[in-house]
């Protein structure tokens, strides 16, 4: 399965919103959603994930109809287009009338779950969807597995944690373990180089059958699991419940892990370190090379790694509510401090706080003098004082000459920002750069 468009009217926040997932070349895998809070992100993740649900999944996520509809509006709606292994087009859609009770929301989008329900008791693994919240943890209990779940349907499971705060992830010690006794060491392969590439200085080591532990390669020597730091354990529980849905769904695959479907995450980024942000899109993009992958982040470092075509912007408007716009150009093509002053994070300055309040402090003082022959003692001393503990900052502005033309570029696009009329740095970089050659006489 693989998306193809995406439309939601009056869903939560987000009055009218269009997605589209078609390239030029086919299909685009990867999409990044950067917004603020309250902009829809999450609204969008679960919707994809509750329309692609089936029946019985759509009963224990969907929860109250009338919280799926945008204040002061009567009726919403979600429609999907996407395309099956076969690569032919199927459309799919639910509709919320306010005031619906669950079972009348189900009997009037039958039709639909029907057709959902039909496709996947056919080929359960074409339409594979698993997704992850902001909750995912790790398991209170070491050895949860589905059946912990206050989701009783297996594709309800699979989303669970982008509906609810209570949704376990399955334990990656009981999991692993269970994969060696059913197919021996062979069967741990895949979680060995999986947490090879995932976990910076951390190799997954072996299984210690006695204590009932996995136990990973520190610095500090063979640690179990629940030793490693949270960091550590947060990164480890999701992506190895990842990894045992995708083994367990494509079991008799040869590489189970080049299976396509739709992978969604919620805040990526959650709790990482900046190095980790930068490996998990890489991890991703590497170990899982045919999931279509639709995230949302906060993250300058995660949006870092997008290509062109690939970054959506989501900003409130007072009327319209929930815009998204496509960012034009390529982030992964400028340079981290470019695209923290570019009008996505809006960052006027690189300075700390305190070093961009002193410069601001400096520039006023000396504007104050400039107009005057001498200035009062005073002020002398505050210029003298704010030079000297300026003097060793270093002035972000001063910028290498190969930078310089870039720099200008992207100022000027942010001076032409108008609405949905974004200039493409990347474009008009490339423009600037392009060598004009004499005609022949």
């Amino acid at each position: 399965m693989f998306l193809r468009h995406l439309r939601l009217q009056n869903v939560r926040a987000i009055r009218e919103l269009e997605l589209s997932f078609a390239t030029p070349t086919g299909g685009r895998k990867w999409t990044y959603m950067l917004g603020e809070n309250g902009t829809g992100k999450s609204s969008v993740l679960r919707s994809i994930a509750l329309v692609m649900a089936g029946a019985d999944a759509i009963a224990e996520l969907v929860g109250e109809p009338n919280d799926w509809i945008r204040l002061r509006e009567d009726s919403a709606s979600i429609e999907i287009v996407f395309a099956t292994a076969e690569n032919l087009e199927r459309r799919a859609g639910l509709h919320f009338k306010r005031g619906q009770t669950q079972f009348e929301f189900l009997d009037t989008n039958r039709e639909t779950l029907r057709q959902i329900d039909a496709a996947v008791a056919k080929a359960d693994r074409n339409y594979f969807v698993v997704g992850y919240g902001v909750s995912r943890r790790a398991p209170n209990e070491r050895f949860s597995f589905p059946g912990a779940s206050p989701f009783r349907s297996a594709r309800a499971q699979a989303t669970g944690t982008l509906f609810s705060g209570d949704a376990p992830l399955v334990s990656l010690e009981h999991w692993a373990m269970d994969l060696d006794y059913r197919r021996g060491g062979g069967g741990l392969q895949v979680v060995e180089a999986a947490f090879h590439t995932l976990l910076p200085d951390v190799d997954f080591s072996r299984i210690d059958r006695e204590r009932r532990q996995i136990l990973f390669s520190t610095a500090d020597g063979e640690l179990p699991l629940a030793a490693l730091s949270d960091g550590y354990q947060a990164m480890a529980a999701w992506c190895g419940d990842l990894l045992f849905r995708i083994t367990e769904t494509f079991a008799d695959h040869k590489d189970p892990l080049k299976a396509r479907g739709v992978l969604l995450i919620d805040e990526i980024d959650l709790h990482l370190h900046p190095v980790w942000q930068r490996r998990l899109v890489e991890f991703l993009r590497e170990t899982l090379p045919n999931l279509q992958v639709v995230l949302t982040t906060h993250s300058p470092l995660t949006i870092h790694s997008a290509d062109e075509g690939e970054l959506f912007v989501m900003r409130r408007e007072p009327q319209a509510g929930t815009i998204m716009e496509a960012y034009q150009g390529a982030p992964n093509k400028l340079m981290l401090h470019q695209l923290l002053q570019s009008p996505i994070f809006g960052l006027e300055t690189l300075d700390s706080p305190q070093v961009a309040a002193a410069r601001s402090e400096l520039r006023t003082l000396q504007g104050i003098g400039a107009g005057q022959t001498s200035q009062d003692a005073e002020t002398k001393r505050r210029v003298r004082a704010l030079t000297e503990e300026l003097s060793d900052v270093p002035n972000w502005r001063d910028v290498p000459p190969y930078l310089a033309a870039t720099n200008q570029l992207l100022e000027r696009v942010a001076r032409e920002l108008s609405g949905k009329n974004e200039p493409d740095p990347i474009k008009n970089l490339a423009a600037a750069k392009k060598p004009t050659r004499k005609r022949r006489s």
